[in-house]
């Protein structure tokens, strides 16, 4: 009895470690932000599944995503009510680590990557073939590369596709206080994400050479995990300390958070009542700063409960507002027209009214909208609190705004709420002449869950990858400046009635990531497709070369 329950713990032990390790990788983000163990975190996950089957690489990579996601997207929950849609989004995005297990699993095998040089069928006809396969170091080096590779191609896929994927979790958004922070500027989130992920790699390859008592393996996999977190780092600060920003002045900005009950459902159901605290702390900023000094006040996402363009008590409150801080207002609002809506920010001025306005391009699937509603509405009628479906916008990604007390314009690329967690919607601003980044947004569903905290270190990732200073507003918190070297300059604490007047610094220079664009992310993607179906072949060859039992 004894030795059979040993067994089944014995057998269980793998998993469990599977899905610590993906706690761990938790940890490194936001609201702990211990940045070293979003580095170590992939390296267990490339322990455990190396060398396995498939279907073992798949249970211990499912097992890691759900240790990764369950507490990183716990802020779902909070802001359903239930556990419904957390426990349906941390299924989904736990099969991208399980088909990330499977894939590693299988290509680990391949000989060229296992450091006895593949299976005993291999060895048997290797010397006939005259093959000589690398040395046991050039093995390390190649499955420090490949496994790189795949956990890139993984999270790149699953932060793209479908429904425009969803990026929350990217190792990139766990080194906002990491030294690798500024090869963001080259690589973008990818980039960043690729050397943590290549750290935490050199580290597995390190306790593999403890493991097997091998001390000059394990050192070296020790010096290239310091080296990819530290070195990359700081070229990429000196390499951007050299090159020259094109410097375009600054605009003085005031960031107003108006704050919101904690039971938010009941602020927004009370009409006025977030525009009015938006405004109270408005007129409170003009009292301090004086009419007119400010070139620009910002407002959060939702800012306006109800929308100033068609509701006239919204409108007298808001332009009251603009009036009393002498300068043009960009505030969150919500149309609705022929039975949908949309998520926009527009310019406000005093006297004048709505004027240009950005439309959220990326809703998010069911949080602002419900794919094939029908069809998910058999599983869960909590798709119906999902009334009315928000639709993307098809406009600029980018407002320009007259700076009050400068005679001249600005462009500002403009992102709403998760919109910083997706670099191409933040490029499409910078590359249509953005100078700065607004990032309007309402925290106040999620209550004091880590998805706050998450945002700003997304938003301070962003900064550096387009070079620009970013300027977040929450309803809630947090509302921060950031510098384009991703230094919070200031910020708001959360729940309280608060503004924040910075100079932010505006740029006309790209990064190198913002040249490079997509391609990257193509490359990355297109390598992982070709490495999954080397792996297949592999297995294919193995199935046929081994006999089976009794042939």
């Amino acid at each position: 009895m004894v030795r059979r329950v040993a067994q089944h713990v014995r057998s269980l032990l793998p998993v469990l470690l599977a899905t610590a390790a993906g706690v761990l990788t938790w940890t490194g983000f936001p609201p702990l932000g211990l940045w070293p163990a979003a580095v170590a975190g992939p390296g267990g996950l490339m322990i455990l599944t190396r060398g396995r089957g498939a279907w073992a690489g798949a249970g211990l990579g499912l097992a890691y995503g759900v240790g990764f996601f369950t507490p990183l997207l716990h802020f779902t929950a909070v802001a359903m009510g239930n556990p419904v849609g957390w426990g349906a989004l941390v299924s989904f995005e736990a099969l991208y680590l399980a088909l990330l297990g499977s894939v590693w699993a299988t290509v680990s095998r391949l000989p060229i990557l296992d450091d006895t040089g593949g299976t005993a069928s291999d060895r048997t006809r290797s010397p006939a073939r005259g093959r000589r396969l690398p040395s046991g170091a050039a093995r390390a080096v190649v499955r420090i590369v490949v496994f790189t590779l795949l956990w890139a191609g993984a999270e790149e896929l699953r932060s793209s596709w479908p429904l425009g994927g969803f990026p929350f979790g990217r190792l990139a958004f766990a080194m906002a206080d990491a030294p690798m922070l500024p090869t963001a500027a080259y690589g973008g989130s990818l980039g960043l994400s690729l050397l943590a992920a290549a750290a935490g790699a050199c580290g597995a390859e390190a306790l593999g050479g403890l493991r097997h008592a091998r001390p000059l393996p394990a050192l070296a996999g020790a010096a290239g995990a310091m080296v990819l977190v530290l070195a990359p780092g700081a070229a990429a600060s000196w390499a951007s300390s050299t090159l020259q920003a094109r410097d375009e002045g600054s605009v003085r900005i005031g960031a107003v958070q108006g704050n919101v009950a904690e039971n938010f459902e009941d602020a927004f159901a009370h009409a006025l009542e977030v525009t009015t605290n938006h405004a109270e702390a408005t007129h409170r900023l003009a009292a301090d700063s004086g009419t007119g000094t400010l070139d620009l006040v910002v407002w959060p996402e939702n800012a306006a409960d109800l929308d100033p363009r068609s509701h006239a008590a919204s409108a007298v409150v808001v332009d009251d507002a603009a009036r009393a801080v002498g300068t043009p207002l960009l505030l969150g609002a919500v149309p609705y027209e022929d039975g949908v809506r949309y998520n926009d920010v527009l310019v406000w001025t005093a006297g004048e009214g709505a004027g240009d306005y950005y439309r959220k391009h990326r809703p998010v699937p069911f949080g602002e909208y419900v794919p094939a509603r029908d069809l998910v509405r058999q599983v869960t009628t909590q798709v119906d609190r999902v009334s009315v479906d928000l639709l993307p916008g098809t406009g600029p990604h980018t407002l320009t705004v007259p700076a009050a007390a400068q005679d001249r314009e600005v462009t500002l690329a403009m992102g709403i709420c998760f919109e910083v967690a997706y670099d191409d919607t933040l490029r499409s601003g910078v590359l249509q002449g953005g100078q700065a980044i607004i990032i309007p947004t309402n925290n106040a569903s999620f209550l004091h869950s880590g998805e706050a905290a998450q945002q700003l270190a997304q938003g301070r990732v962003q900064a550096v990858v387009h070079g620009r200073s970013l300027v977040q507003v929450s309803t809630v918190g947090y509302t921060a400046v950031i510098a384009p070297d991703g230094v919070v300059q200031q910020v708001t604490e959360p729940y309280t009635q608060a503004s924040l007047v910075a100079d932010v610094g505006l740029r006309g220079s790209l990064t190198v990531a913002d040249r490079l664009g997509d391609w990257p992310a193509r490359g990355v993607l297109g390598l992982s497709a070709i490495l999954v179906l080397a792996g297949m072949v592999e297995a294919a060859r193995h199935r046929v070369a081994v006999p089976r039992p009794g042939s």
